[in-house]
């Protein structure tokens, strides 16, 4: 596929999650294309053949969590400038400070509203995609 726009890669087993973030980013940029991985093994796999701009990166899934995937990424000559943010339902302190040690270049807590979805939307493409150079 030609796609020549932007590419997000969303991480996350749950497929709840994964619906309202392709509902609240749909409306945020046209050329946007989104990729879903359900585990960390099949977001290792899909990083290097889709090349995403930016990976949204759940914390909590069974096998490979979402630290030991950073860790990876982070560790792979290919990926280890993609940029990847956390994205998880913990506040935990101790899971930020982690995730910030693993090199994660951002932590987002999971809205709890779908207007709370499409404001985390509009907040990433405008920082991500609009004004940080990728």
């Amino acid at each position: 596929m030609g796609h020549s726009g932007r590419k997000l890669l969303i991480v996350d087993d749950d497929p709840n999650e994964v619906f309202f973030l392709r509902h609240a980013f749909a409306g945020t940029a046209e050329d946007l294309e989104i990729r879903h991985a359900d585990s960390g093994e099949a977001a290792l796999a899909e990083i290097p053949r889709f090349n995403p701009d930016l990976v949204l990166l759940d914390l909590n899934m069974p096998g490979m969590d979402g630290h030991d995937v950073l860790g990876r990424i982070r560790r792979d000559e290919v990926m280890r400038g993609v940029p990847t943010l956390i994205f998880s339902s913990s506040e935990s302190e101790e899971d930020v400070r982690r995730s910030y040690r693993a090199y994660a270049n951002a932590y987002v807590v999971k809205p709890r509203s779908s207007e709370g979805y499409r404001d985390l939307a509009d907040s990433i493409n405008r920082f991500w995609y609009e004004t940080a150079r990728l």
